[in-house]
């Protein structure tokens, strides 16, 4: 996710709103446009109300952050995102107490972060 010199000002000017975070997961997750995985139809609608996409063909319910590491989570996605930006670039491993200094978070929260995106950067 990370690119290569990118400072944090950057990045966070990228990532600085919820909106810029779920259009990027969205692209990523389907990069040639929306295709249902149950039904293979390529077409959804946007419920803002539920902040999900609704297939067309099947009517199941997609989220942007299904199968992700911050699937429902109550944090803030531009947190997770900056979480992910202080964490892959600090070389000598970051702490749950600097991160939660970082992003704003509390220190439990702060290690639970720490440890999905570890793990996730382990697979």
């Amino acid at each position: 996710m990370k690119k290569e010199g990118m400072s944090f000002f950057e990045w966070q000017r990228r990532f600085d709103k919820e909106e810029a975070c779920k259009d990027y997961l969205y692209h990523e997750k389907w990069p040639n446009g929306f295709q249902c995985p149950r039904c293979g139809h390529t077409h959804a609608h946007f419920l803002p109300s539920r902040g999900l996409y609704q297939c067309s063909g099947c009517h199941k319910p997609h989220l942007v952050t299904a199968e992700a590491v911050f699937h429902s989570t109550k944090l803030p996605l531009v947190k997770w995102f900056w979480a992910i930006y202080w964490v892959s670039s600090d070389k000598g491993g970051i702490s749950a107490l600097r991160l939660t200094k970082l992003i704003g978070v509390p220190w439990p929260t702060a290690r639970l972060i720490l440890t999905k995106l570890r793990k996730t950067m382990g697979h």
